[in-house]
């Protein structure tokens, strides 16, 4: 059994100085209304005000007992409805690696923007479009480097979303290189039990991945019954990776350097049955926006509500009000001499 508001349950301790009242005064009226009697019909006349009495006491004290539990909203056992859902759960994948700083994206030639802004921006239209925004959209945020980490969990809450999007950086994971695998694998894993919601997988990335095997993970998606949409974030010329300082990363042999690996992208769409797109097309963001309605879904599941059982405890303090006043009439009635 629960109860709706049980600081309510307190108002039966009223019960209390009810019963030792009835019982207190019970004797002393007992022994003046035998006073009183005849000789005759003491006796009688005793034994029948206090069993009406009694009864009036205890009808009373379970009438307050009885209105305090219904006044708490008791309930137990649970109803099973079929419900018609149309929900979508997004899970943003996320590479947060050195070489998503490398700035070669869009913007004036003199200052590009770097992979990871891109695709931020991009992330945060599909977030504040008509389906991202609209009601049963929920999104999860994983940032993928040498590790994974998930960010932000499932959720309708897109004010945290957009707040652990701004924060998504190669600092917030210490573990170097990327593991495209690992990000994946934490993606797909914070998606809901439930079944009913449509389910879509975006991956951001360069392509540049240092270990783990992505392939693997992208098998596994078809089980998980979402469509996997690879993005590509970068462009086709290999450009200097900045380091921690700013300054270009150099490597054991020199400079670092990186590319978008189209190829190798695609062919991660293709194995998962999915889509690529780049994010320097013009219609990235539309592109995204459409997957995204794509994947809504619609479907029937079982929703469980406890049944309220506050009617039964209100009929029952009903019928001991009114036994603790016909009790009480008929004391009265048996004390007359």
């Amino acid at each position: 059994m629960s109860f709706a508001r049980p600081e309510l349950l307190a108002l039966s301790l009223l019960a209390l100085p009810e019963l030792l009242l009835g019982l207190r005064r019970a004797p002393a009226f007992r022994a003046s209304l035998e006073a009183l009697a005849g000789p005759r019909s003491r006796s009688g006349a005793g034994r029948s005000f206090a069993a009406f009495s009694l009864a009036s006491t205890l009808a009373a004290v379970l009438f307050v007992v009885s209105a305090a539990i219904a006044l708490a909203g008791p309930s137990w056992g649970a109803r099973g409805a079929v419900a018609e859902r149309r929900g979508l759960e997004a899970s943003v994948v996320l590479d947060v690696s050195r070489s998503m700083e490398a700035r070669d994206m869009g913007g004036r030639k003199s200052m590009p923007e770097s992979r990871l802004d891109a695709a931020k921006s991009l992330v945060s239209s599909l977030l504040r479009g008509p389906i991202g925004s609209g009601d049963g959209a929920a999104f999860s945020l994983v940032a993928a480097k040498g590790a994974a980490v998930l960010l932000v969990p499932m959720t309708e809450d897109h004010f945290a979303f957009e707040d652990a999007l701004a924060y998504a950086n190669p600092d917030a994971i210490s573990t170097p290189g990327t593991d495209l695998e690992d990000g994946l694998r934490a993606g797909l894993a914070s998606f809901s039990a439930s079944g009913a919601q449509g389910r879509v997988l975006f991956l951001f990335t360069d392509g540049g991945e240092l270990s783990g095997s992505a392939r693997r993970a992208c098998q596994e998606v078809a089980s998980y019954r979402a469509r996997l949409v690879v993005v590509g974030v970068g462009g086709s010329r290999p450009v200097p990776v900045p380091g921690p300082d700013g300054l270009p990363l150099v490597g054991a042999k020199g400079p670092v350097r990186s590319a978008l690996d189209a190829s190798v992208l695609k062919a991660l769409a293709a194995l998962a049955g999915g889509r690529y797109i780049d994010a320097s097309d013009a219609g990235a963001g539309a592109f995204l926006s459409a997957e995204l309605a794509a994947s809504v879904g619609r479907g029937r599941s079982i929703e469980y509500e406890a049944l309220d059982r506050s009617g039964i405890f209100a009929l029952s303090a009903l019928a001991f009000l009114v036994a603790a006043i016909l009790a009480s009439m008929l004391s009265r009635r048996g004390a007359r001499p």
